[in-house]
């Protein structure tokens, strides 16, 4: 089943959900400690180094749990839950894309026609930095086919978690920035009502390279 319907992934995903939240907290964390993160001399650099630092998180967050795993298919490394959807961990753009070269593996990936893991479905959770790149923005689970994203999901939003809680993900701000609470990631909902704009689907576009 390449293609998966909106409500049975939520059905089976949600309950990790602060798994997740906690599994990207954490590799941001460690980006932040990094003392590459203040010479980085191009974006790929942080990109990958968020890259490893989620699988290795996500390893310990999900050892000895039953039903969820970090899985290798074919190229790809990301975490297989139940058998049935295998989801790559991905930085986006605000277009929701994910950016990738376009190989022909890549391309695949995002063919939802095809069916690359034996009726597995392929997802991505991206995270979405905020405009200055100073802190995640968004944490958002999506299934994707070719350009165009079919359906989307608000990992912080819709955990059901205490979002006061979460660790800040910007680095230390100064005095005039604000209290901590204006620096966390929050829902959607929240940011829209304090903006007065409304959520819109997510649209395709040009595949970033």
């Amino acid at each position: 089943m390449p293609f998966a319907k909106e409500e049975e992934v939520r059905k089976v995903v949600q309950p990790l959900f602060e798994d997740f939240q906690h599994i990207y907290q954490s590799a941001w964390k460690d980006w932040l400690a990094s003392p590459v993160a203040s010479r980085m001399q191009h974006k790929r650099v942080r990109a990958n180094f968020m890259w490893n630092q989620l699988i290795s998180h996500a390893k310990v967050r999900f050892d000895g749990r039953a039903g969820v795993r970090v899985d290798t298919k074919s190229n790809w490394d990301g975490v297989l839950i139940n058998e049935q959807f295998f989801i790559r961990m991905k930085k986006a753009e605000s277009s929701l894309l994910s950016r990738n070269y376009p190989t022909r593996a890549a391309l695949a990936f995002h063919d939802q026609i095809q069916d690359l893991f034996g009726g597995v479905a392929r997802l991505e959770l991206l995270y979405v930095l905020s405009s200055d790149e100073t802190e995640v923005e968004q944490i958002v689970l999506v299934q994707r086919h070719k350009k165009q994203i079919l359906w989307k999901i608000d990992v912080v939003g819709d955990s059901g978690a205490d979002t006061q809680s979460i660790i800040p993900f910007a680095p230390t701000a100064p005095t005039n920035a604000g209290p901590v609470s204006d620096r966390v990631i929050k829902p959607r909902k929240d940011r829209e009502q304090k903006d007065g704009n409304q959520d819109r689907p997510a649209a395709g576009g040009e595949l970033p390279t």
